[in-house]
């Protein structure tokens, strides 16, 4: 498995959803490395290369037969490990024959998986997201997918600012960029932009959402995780009522979102996603209506990084302003771990 400038390799990947994965093959690539997953006989997901040992024909175009999968091409068969145990047309199995086999875990809603060269240890474990699964909450995912540079993804989370222009008829209003008081910091390799806007318009989702017109109090607490992960705190508030430390009678939108920038190729990207909230906070109508509305905005990003990515040239001098603070620092702290991963390969 070869080193890139782009990316980490010995790290936890989100490679799909567990709804994603059946016993019906499924092919994923991620940071270039081919890969196909199913489930076994336990329910467990396995993950193998996606190339037949024989003519590397791609496995996920065969059939799942137990705990094995048979190779669509010439039958060959592999174990979850890997291991191939059957050749249908002689007896003796090659040396040689087996396919790389990826640790995996399950958890969360999300199957991750261990793109390194090595085992993880004890310590290196999956990005923890506790809302998905608390009790007393709702979650709702997506799974989606774009032609850019993951990083570009992680860059358009980070600065929010774009809401008022990109989403103005949906999650965006006047004032999220020109109102709002940003703070960056930098814990170790995570990297916290907390906004406040005071006394500003709602936005046109949440006025539909809630019913409430008059002015709020919004806030974007935003984390970045490396290697992809991107944790957002947002809602708002009757102004005057306390913005994020308001009571929660007078908070009208409180979500906890993970959005997770999973690099397929240098220039593709796996784009998972999940929103949670209490269970109380929602009527199944309003649940819906934001749900509606977050994949058009989802959309809308996608397709303004897709634009960036096909006009992206590597050698232009752009310039920087105060809100690309926390974009600075996210890259500053994947390049230092990148450029440590490469130093021990």
């Amino acid at each position: 498995m070869s080193q890139t400038k782009t990316f980490l390799l010995n790290c936890w990947y989100v490679v799909a959803l567990t709804s994603e994965v059946s016993k019906t093959p499924l092919a994923r690539t991620v940071t270039g490395q081919k890969i196909v997953l199913y489930r076994n006989t336990n329910d467990a997901v396995v993950a193998l290369e996606d190339r037949c040992a024989h003519r590397q024909a791609p496995l996920s175009l065969g059939e799942v037969i137990g705990d094995n999968i048979q190779c669509g091409y010439h039958g060959l068969t592999f174990d979850p490990a890997g291991n191939c145990i059957r050749v249908p047309s002689q007896k003796r199995i090659p040396p040689g024959a087996c396919v790389h086999s990826y640790p995996t875990i399950e958890k969360q809603g999300f199957v991750h998986l261990w793109t390194g060269n090595r085992q993880p240890t004890a310590e290196e474990k999956p990005f923890d997201f506790p809302f998905a699964a608390m009790e007393g909450f709702n979650a709702r995912y997506a799974s989606l997918g774009g032609k850019f540079d993951y990083r570009l993804l992680i860059d358009n989370l980070m600065d929010l600012t774009h809401l008022g222009f990109t989403h103005k008829n949906t999650i965006g209003t006047g004032g999220v960029a020109e109102s709002g008081k940003a703070k960056t910091e930098r814990r170790g390799d995570r990297v916290i932009v907390t906004r406040e806007m005071e006394n500003i318009a709602p936005a046109p989702t949440h006025v539909e959402v809630t019913g409430y017109t008059g002015n709020v109090d919004r806030w974007q607490i935003i984390e970045y995780i490396p290697p992809c992960f991107i944790s957002l705190q947002v809602g708002n508030a009757k102004h005057g009522a306390g913005g994020f430390n308001a009571a929660a009678a007078e908070k009208l939108i409180n979500r906890r979102t993970l959005h997770i920038a999973t690099p397929e190729t240098e220039s593709t990207t796996h784009y998972f996603w999940v929103s949670t909230y209490p269970s109380n906070s929602m009527t199944p109508d309003q649940e819906r209506t934001i749900y509606e509305h977050t994949m058009k905005v989802l959309d809308e990003d996608i397709q303004m990084i897709e634009g960036q990515q096909k006009r992206y040239d590597p050698n232009f001098e752009m310039i920087d302003i105060n809100e690309d603070a926390g974009q600075i620092s996210m890259r500053a702290a994947l390049d230092q771990l990148i450029a440590e991963e490469q130093k021990t390969a």
